[in-house]
């Protein structure tokens, strides 16, 4: 019995306690205790009330959470920082002694513990004997798999019920769900039996969807910048491996090409030895070794020229194409049965200058080899379109089927055996393209 010295007529209201129901769940109720006096003013009995204001007080704690965590979310976009102020806001809302967010991760199939609230946290602040979860284990990746939020009011009852850091008896688990698809879970326990409500459900399924947007956004953030990064390390190990293939390139350039000229020495020299005591057949091998020779050279050349293209853009200048294509007329030995002519006045463009004399010396060349025609033709046009400029280089030479322009850019790749080619000068013009 609560006696209280009261004056008459007088209500005292106690402060709001917490009671616990004969099946483990939990009501808060307001105590208002009355005096009834006789007529001379003695105290016969006391009335006390109590009422359940579980309700009112969920609303504004509510409230209170909604509020509290927009605060703590303003302006952050580390998915780790938005996810431990929800972890620490979450446990004090629902008084519980264990919560963690996980992050799905639908690649993987897996559900990543990113935050954690009670006995995981270590001195440092970081979660201890992390939890992977595969997407359907356990509660929070059934929840995960089902996208429903649950709630279990004994876990011992439960056969999916996975013991984290402790065992405990109550579980809350509410999917954080984006663009329909589940990004996160939310996950609370409690030792006690019937612990969680639905009214904490439904505060939490609206945390949930308050958060989605930013979680999502900070996920994304997380994917980029690890996309990044890695791009960043891929980009240097190129830059690395370009410059030790150059450096390669040149290398075996200069230790190939030196064999051959000492073959090509030897072979001279045993013509000069020999002289007017070989056939016309031996004469003809010792021209076909020449040859071969000389196609090995250009072939090794070409493969230098290849490997060295990149996309250094520190020699731009202003070029003027006609004087490069008056320039090649001279360097090419042009038949004097092939004409090369300019259709259209060509443009002055911003480029590097070595590179686009490569390119056009490349189809300028091309079409000279495999002209057969009595009298050849090659036509240099150019159209101007909004965002660039096309260029033709057109002969009316041997031609090449439609069925091979897929391949005719691939290295080593020609259609006609020729002394002259390599099958590399199509795929130079491609890299510089």
């Amino acid at each position: 019995m609560l006696i209280i010295p009261v004056k008459e007529g007088e209500n005292i209201e106690r402060a709001n306690k917490r009671y616990k129901k004969k099946d483990g769940s939990i009501i808060w109720a307001k105590t208002n205790v009355s005096a009834v006096r006789d007529t001379k003013g003695k105290i016969k009995y006391q009335v006390a009330l109590l009422e359940d204001v579980t309700y009112e007080r969920e609303q504004s704690v509510k409230l209170d959470l909604i509020n509290n965590v927009a605060k703590a979310l303003l302006g952050k976009m580390d998915i780790y920082e938005i996810a431990w102020e929800i972890t620490n806001n979450i446990a004090e809302y629902l008084e519980s002694q264990d919560c963690v967010i996980y992050i799905v991760d639908w690649d993987k199939n897996t559900l990543e513990q990113i935050a954690a609230y009670g006995n995981k946290i270590n001195k440092d602040n970081e979660i201890e004997n992390k939890i992977v979860l595969q997407i359907g284990e356990g509660i929070a990746g059934s929840v995960a798999k089902s996208g429903n939020a649950e709630i279990i009011n004994d876990s011992s009852k439960d056969n999916r019920y996975i013991v984290d850091d402790k065992n405990r008896l109550s579980e809350i688990t509410v999917p954080i769900i984006s663009d329909g698809k589940v990004i996160g879970i939310l996950d609370a326990e409690h030792s006690l039996k019937n612990y969680f409500t639905e009214e904490h459900l439904k505060t939490l399924i609206s945390i949930a969807s308050f958060v989605a947007i930013q979680l999502k956004s900070a996920i994304n953030l997380r994917e980029r910048e690890k996309a990044e990064f890695k791009n960043a390390l891929l980009v240097k190990a190129l830059g690395k491996s370009n410059n030790e293939l150059q450096e390669y390139a040149h290398i075996v350039s200069h230790d190939l090409k030196s064999p051959l000229r000492s073959i090509d020495a030897l072979v001279s020299w045993i013509k000069e030895d020999n002289k007017g005591n070989l056939d016309d057949t031996t004469i003809r091998n010792f021209e076909l070794i020449g040859t071969t020779l000389e196609k090995m050279e250009q072939l090794i050349s070409d493969i230098l020229i290849f490997s060295s293209i990149d996309n250094d853009i520190e020699n731009i200048s202003e070029v003027d194409l006609n004087e490069i294509i008056a320039d090649l007329k001279q360097l090419l030995l042009v038949p004097s049965n092939l004409s090369i002519k300019i259709l259209n006045k060509l443009p002055t463009i911003k480029g590097d200058k070595t590179k686009l004399q490569q390119l056009f010396q490349n189809l300028i060349s091309n079409a000279i080899k495999f002209n057969d025609k009595e009298k050849g033709l090659i036509e240099i046009n150019v159209k101007e379109a909004e965002s660039h400029y096309e260029f033709s280089v057109k002969d009316n030479g041997i031609g090449i089927d439609k069925k091979y322009h897929n391949n005719i850019f691939n290295i080593f790749h020609s259609l006609n055996k020729s002394n002259e080619s390599t099958g590399i000068g199509l795929s130079i013009v491609k890299e510089m393209v």
